[in-house]
């Protein structure tokens, strides 16, 4: 499992920067599915504190929400008691998934793949993960995985120019199009559509504020910042604050931002069994 971001210290402040975006796109395809909602069995791998899992019990009663980070269940687990709902809550690493074959009607992943692997491991932990959600899946069973392409890591976000070291160095833990294809086919799985939402934000709080990047607890929501050195993001916040003084980061903002309004900032995945 990835080691470069310690998710049970910034499992107290991921919540005030990140919530569900993208979980409109979810429903329709679960409809097309043509099962009854009280007997769907969705599993949200990955499911951090629970935002994804959150919207889905809304509408169907069988979620289960699986992740590795003891803080991220934690907060997961507190969310749903304040809303006086039940949870299905398993501590599991997701290439190991303790489900019996056949099983899951959906198998849901968001922002969480490129925390499975370290660079140059070929992506083995997300290829048996793959594997792991064939095989729990029913024959007409839909995986979809909301990760975000080389591109979008680079133009989705104002800020990916002023922090390229660490857009270089978090894109071996993403796949591209073709690698992604080809462990889909390696695990008897293909892809079926992918959907981009342009017009959505992943951390839509303070995302346009020129002071953003200031705050750490913003900067928690975005895992780029952690593959930063110190020096390295003191010299992305002295040009900032250098840009700001000359009355340039406004422009700025506005100008990176049209990238963002033509690729999006992330991808679903609609995925099924061959």
């Amino acid at each position: 499992m990835s080691k470069y971001e310690n998710y049970d210290a910034i499992s107290e402040n991921y919540d005030k920067t990140r919530t569900a975006v993208g979980i409109e796109i979810v429903p329709g395809y679960i409809s097309a599915l043509n099962k009854d909602r009280g007997e769907l069995q969705i599993l949200d791998a990955g499911c951090g504190t629970g935002n994804y899992a959150l919207e889905l019990k809304k509408h169907y009663p069988n979620v289960w929400c699986a992740d590795f980070s003891m803080g991220m269940l934690s907060k997961c687990q507190q969310k749903f008691a304040q809303r006086e709902q039940q949870v299905n809550l398993l501590r599991c690493d997701i290439t190991k998934l303790p489900f019996r074959d056949g099983s899951l009607d959906v198998v849901i992943c968001n922002q969480s793949l490129h925390h499975l692997d370290e660079p140059g491991s070929n992506f083995k932990h997300l290829a048996e993960f793959l594997r792991q959600a064939a095989r729990s899946l029913q024959p007409d069973g839909l995986l979809l995985i909301n990760t975000i392409t080389h591109q979008q890591l680079h133009d989705g976000v104002w800020w990916g120019d002023l922090i390229k070291p660490a857009v270089e160095r978090m894109k071996p833990r993403f796949t591209t199009d073709e690698q992604l294809a080809a462990l889909l086919d390696q695990a008897g799985l293909t892809i079926t559509n992918r959907v981009v939402a342009l017009d959505t934000i992943i951390q839509q709080h303070g995302y346009f504020d020129p002071g953003s990047l200031f705050d750490k607890t913003f900067r928690d929501g975005d895992s780029h910042f952690s593959l930063l050195t110190p020096d390295e993001l003191a010299g992305v916040l002295q040009q900032l604050e250098r840009m700001r003084a000359r009355g340039e980061l406004g422009a700025y903002i506005h100008e990176r931002d049209r990238l963002r309004r033509d690729i999006g900032q992330f991808t679903y995945y609609v995925i099924g069994k061959k």
